[in-house]
C-alpha cells in the first residue's frame, strides 16, 4: 500500500507489488473484501466483496513491478473486520498475494 486518499465520497488507494521471480506474474483478477479479521473455527464468516468504481491503469501482466490506483466508494467497517485486497494469478500455480488494509490506515487517510 503506497497511500490512501480521500476526495468526497471517494476513497484512493494506491497500491503497488512487486514480483521477486523471474516468471512475469499475469493478473486473473483483483478483489476487494471485507472480512472478519480473525477467524475463529467458525463456520459462518462473513465478507462483503467491493467492485472498484474506477481504476487507472487495466493491466493485464507485469515482470517485476505493478501500480495502480484504484477508486472506491466511501465505506465504513467494525475495527475487527479488515479490507482485502487479494490479487491471483491466471496460471495453475495459483499464486495469490493478499493485503490487509486496516480501518484506521483509511482513517488517515491524506485529502486530495
Amino acid at each position: 500500500m503506497n497511500q490512501v486518499y480521500t476526495l468526497g465520497d471517494c476513497i484512493f488507494l494506491d497500491i503497488g507489488y512487486i514480483n521477486r521471480t523471474n516468471i512475469p506474474y499475469s493478473i486473473d483478477e483483483l478483489r476487494f473484501k471485507i472480512e472478519d479479521r480473525k477467524i475463529n473455527k467458525a463456520t459462518n464468516v462473513q465478507a462483503v466483496e467491493i467492485k472498484p468504481v474506477w481504476k487507472l491503469y487495466p493491466g493485464m501482466a507485469f515482470k517485476r513491478r505493478y501500480r495502480n490506483i484504484f477508486v472506491l466508494r466511501k465505506m465504513t467497517f467494525p475495527e475487527n473486520k479488515v479490507l482485502n485486497i487479494e490479487l491471483s494469478e491466471k496460471e495453475i500455480s495459483g499464486r495469490t498475494i493478499v493485503l490487509k488494509v486496516r480501518y484506521g490506515n483509511v482513517l488517515k487517510a491524506d485529502t486530495i
